[in-house]
């Protein structure tokens, strides 16, 4: 029996021991007092350990000391790295009413700033004379009269190397860092001194991992020619180009860690492909297409060389399109893609029933960084019904495209500018004397409102003009008609113009403005309000007289990793009774414009 009653006693005493333990855990608050440097602060708050481990709370308040005690130190040393060097941290803990509180009291002192910044390079070693490569302060983002924030000093010494490395000096190290804090005049100087190497020039190229793709594919997207100077940025910008295609999943290029006899740095570059044939099924709705379905196959590496044959076909209530693409990459010379696309087309509009057969050639070229062109020419076959103007054509058409464009972004821009021309020479074969020439330009802007972008104001305005002896001249599928996806979005598809009976006729001109402020509400979700405003014309050019169209709405905005997934709910202000709907619903991926 004494036996039985002591393991009983034991079993009690352990299965109480984690609850006594539980019960004696302190839970405190914490208060941080004195520093009004924001960025400082939150720095702070990230390295203390009161905060990081306050769900973890000590078992007693002398081991609460201990935790706060421990942090003083390492306070110090973020407060030095965000240049105040005569900083001073002291911490109280108190039980008020039952509750444990700790307070950091934070005497900053005065803020360092950075008087002076010497950079001193070395060809081969210091007893060489200065100035391989001179690098400005500009150049390292390094400001004098600034405050001598570590982080600053150490992303300059980055930068440091990045530009020596753009003008030929791919192995240059840091080989020593001096920093002279002087408490009497409250400053920092600093004195880096580099040890450059010998200048480089391009060397033989090895590449590793092709396996379908031809090695000149990979040569042809190359940046830089052998015996060049050594540029870390042609070195990026090969890699993106690598990337860009589409054919590889990683993309890494290095160099050796020695320079041969010749001045030749070797580089290797090291791809692994993706699969290179897909094949896409999907399926949608919306008010003014009804249910959809979407197929498709691509092959991006016919021939080995990154060339890009697709056929894709997509089925709605009133429209089937099937398109068959072939694209040439790099047709004749870097940054030129030749394009052949064949389309047949069915659409049943409001406005007007039409079927279409097109075959289209074409070249794309970039221009550096901003500026896209493309000239083509089209060939096409257009059965237009059930419209104010019925007519069978043979159209003869060469477009023109040009596009500047600064943004930042292709599918959710939040800086920059657009501006956009079309102009494109269309001939009716059957009837000569129908010619007509339409011309369309668009400026789009994008405005954010804070540092972080998650408010940006965007607007677009469209201008349009089809020059025509007269308005028949012009199909009526070719003409302005308002109501898009990008345009007086809650209004009927294609259907504000002037009408004939209640008919849409199409116009010669058209002007369009959208206005949208494009807001974060969390980082995956966004809204969007939005209005537009329009009004199409019979005229060649714009009438500025007569009703303007305005819609109003809401947009969601879902942002996933292929970009902005948008549902917008528009409104039409001036609705037109037996035309146009209540409300619009739009679904496609990326913003607006």
């Amino acid at each position: 029996m004494l036996r039985h009653f002591k393991n009983r006693l034991l079993f009690c005493a352990i299965s109480f021991f984690p609850l006594a333990v539980h019960a004696a855990k302190v839970d405190y608050s914490v208060e941080f007092e004195g520093l009004n440097d924001d960025k400082a602060l939150k720095a702070i708050k990230s390295f203390s350990q009161l905060t990081s481990l306050k769900k973890r709370p000590p078992a007693s308040i002398n081991a609460l000391r201990y935790r706060a005690e421990s942090d003083v130190p390492g306070l110090i040393k973020v407060l030095h790295a965000h240049g105040y060097y005569e900083a001073k941290v002291n911490i109280r803990v108190q039980e008020i009413l039952s509750q444990v509180h700790v307070f950091v009291f934070i005497e900053p002192g005065p803020l360092y700033c950075l008087e002076e910044y010497k950079i001193r390079l070395y060809c081969e070693s210091p007893d060489e004379p200065e100035g391989c490569c001179p690098v400005s302060l500009e150049e390292i983002d390094v400001k004098l009269g600034k405050p001598a924030l570590t982080e600053k000093i150490l992303s300059s010494e980055l930068k440091l190397l990045e530009s020596l490395s753009e003008c030929g000096f791919p192995l240059a190290q840091i080989d020593g860092r001096e920093i002279i804090v002087d408490g009497k005049t409250k400053s920092v100087r600093v004195c880096v001194a580099v040890k450059t190497g010998r200048q480089a020039v391009f060397g033989p190229i090895t590449v590793a991992g092709l396996d379908k793709v031809k090695p000149l594919f990979v040569e042809r997207k190359t940046d830089w020619a052998e015996g060049a100077t050594y540029n870390s940025v042609l070195v990026e910008k090969t890699q993106e180009s690598l990337l860009d295609s589409g054919l590889f999943s990683s993309v890494l290029i290095t160099h050796e860690d020695a320079i041969n006899p010749n001045g030749e740095i070797p580089m290797k570059i090291e791809v692994s492909e993706t699969k290179h044939q897909s094949v896409n099924v999907g399926v949608s709705y919306q008010t003014v297409f009804g249910p959809g379905i979407t197929f498709g196959w691509e092959n991006r590496n016919v021939g080995g060389m990154g060339r890009r044959l697709s056929f894709q076909g997509d089925v709605t209530r009133i429209s089937h399109t099937g398109n068959a693409m072939y694209v040439h990459p790099d047709f004749l010379k870097i940054g030129q893609d030749y394009i052949w696309q064949a389309q047949a087309m069915h659409e049943s509009l409001f406005a007007y029933s039409m079927r279409s057969y097109s075959l289209m050639n074409r070249l794309d070229q970039r221009w550096g960084e901003h500026v896209r062109f493309s000239l083509g020419a089209q060939g096409e076959r257009l059965y237009v019904t059930a419209s104010v103007h019925n007519g069978n054509y043979w159209l003869f058409e060469l477009p023109l495209y040009v596009r500047y464009s600064t943004a930042n972004n292709l599918l959710n821009p939040t800086t920059g500018i657009t501006f956009e021309y079309t102009t494109t020479p269309s001939l009716n074969v059957t009837d000569a004397k129908d010619f007509y020439l339409i011309n369309q330009f668009s400026e789009s802007t994008y405005h954010p409102l804070n540092k972080s972008e998650s408010i940006v104001f965007a607007q677009q305005l469209t201008v349009g003009s089809i020059l025509s002896d007269t308005l028949n001249a012009v199909p009526v599928s070719k003409r302005y008609l308002g109501g898009s996806e990008q345009d007086l979005r809650g209004y009927r598809y294609r259907t504000v113009s002037p009408l004939d009976d209640g008919n849409p006729i199409g116009g010669r001109s058209a002007i369009y403005f959208t206005a949208e402020a494009r807001l974060h509400v969390t980082k995956k979700i966004g809204l969007v309000p939005f209005l537009d405003i329009g009004s199409v014309y019979e005229t060649i050019l714009p009438t500025w007289h007569g009703k303007w169209f305005k819609s109003t709405g809401l947009g969601l905005r879902y942002f996933s990793f292929m970009g902005p997934f948008r549902i917008d709910v528009a409104f039409p202000l001036d609705r037109r009774k037996k035309i146009d709907p209540v409300y619009k619903v739009l679904v496609s991926i990326g913003q607006t414009f």
